[in-house]
């Protein structure tokens, strides 16, 4: 993950570049003393998350912010000004640290951070199976298209899982665990119905209380998933 700073102070940039040294899964590319460069740069490359002073002498970190838009990269303010907690909240960053502030309460937000990219990127990849009719899989040393109408089952197998297809004998193995999978293609219409099963609504053959029938073979229904499917709209 990526992210920069912006302080007019050079000492707090020195001090926040030695705290990342303990975050590895961070790099810090670029910092800024002005908001100029930084704006610049952001316009111009990924960032993930800026952290930002407020108290600066060509522009507040709060105004700077605001101006970035809608699609600004993630925020953490830094500040020796607490004050300014309540202003910085209201831009919805993802925290606000008083200076100088220690490696683990800077681990704590950047903890914060990391779980709400993982959001995003979630949310990202809903919206796209929303329009997608296919996407791709990593199984014997080749990307292999998959396409989600033709899924009739997902079967968990450890930690990949396989893909029963309609007219395909044989599945398609990959490496990916059955949650992740059932995650992403929720809003595909597939659903989970048992902790090894992800099955689709339109291929359900027959039914009973606990199980499902799909090309011909009965999945089990697991008590936790029993409500995932409507069983009156098969």
């Amino acid at each position: 993950m990526i992210l920069i700073a912006l302080d007019d102070e050079p000492l707090a940039l020195a001090l926040l570049a030695n705290h990342l040294k303990a975050f590895p899964e961070w790099e810090m590319p670029a910092s800024f003393t002005n908001a100029v460069d930084a704006a610049e740069y952001i316009r111009r490359n990924r960032v993930d998350l800026l952290v930002s002073d407020i108290n600066m002498p060509d522009i507040s970190g709060l105004k700077f912010v605001s101006e970035l838009g809608a699609d600004r990269p993630l925020v953490i303010f830094l500040t020796a000004f607490r004050e300014h907690a309540l202003e910085g909240y209201d831009l919805d960053v993802v925290d606000y640290l008083i200076k100088p502030v220690s490696p683990g309460r800077l681990g704590k937000a950047l903890d914060r951070a990391s779980e709400l990219l993982g959001l995003r990127r979630k949310a990202l990849m809903a919206d796209s199976l929303k329009t997608e009719e296919y996407f791709y899989v990593f199984t014997e040393y080749q990307q292999v298209k998959i396409v989600i109408r033709e899924i009739v089952y997902i079967e968990a197998m450890g930690d990949y899982v396989k893909i029963w297809l309609s007219g395909v004998q044989k599945p398609v193995i990959t490496l990916e665990r059955l949650k992740e999978l059932a995650d992403r293609l929720h809003v595909s219409g597939l659903r989970r119905i048992h902790r090894s099963f992800v099955v689709n609504p339109g291929k359900v053959e027959a039914l009973q209380k606990s199980r499902v029938m799909v090309a011909g073979k009965w999945l089990p229904v697991g008590d936790a998933f029993a409500g995932n499917i409507d069983w009156t709209k098969l």
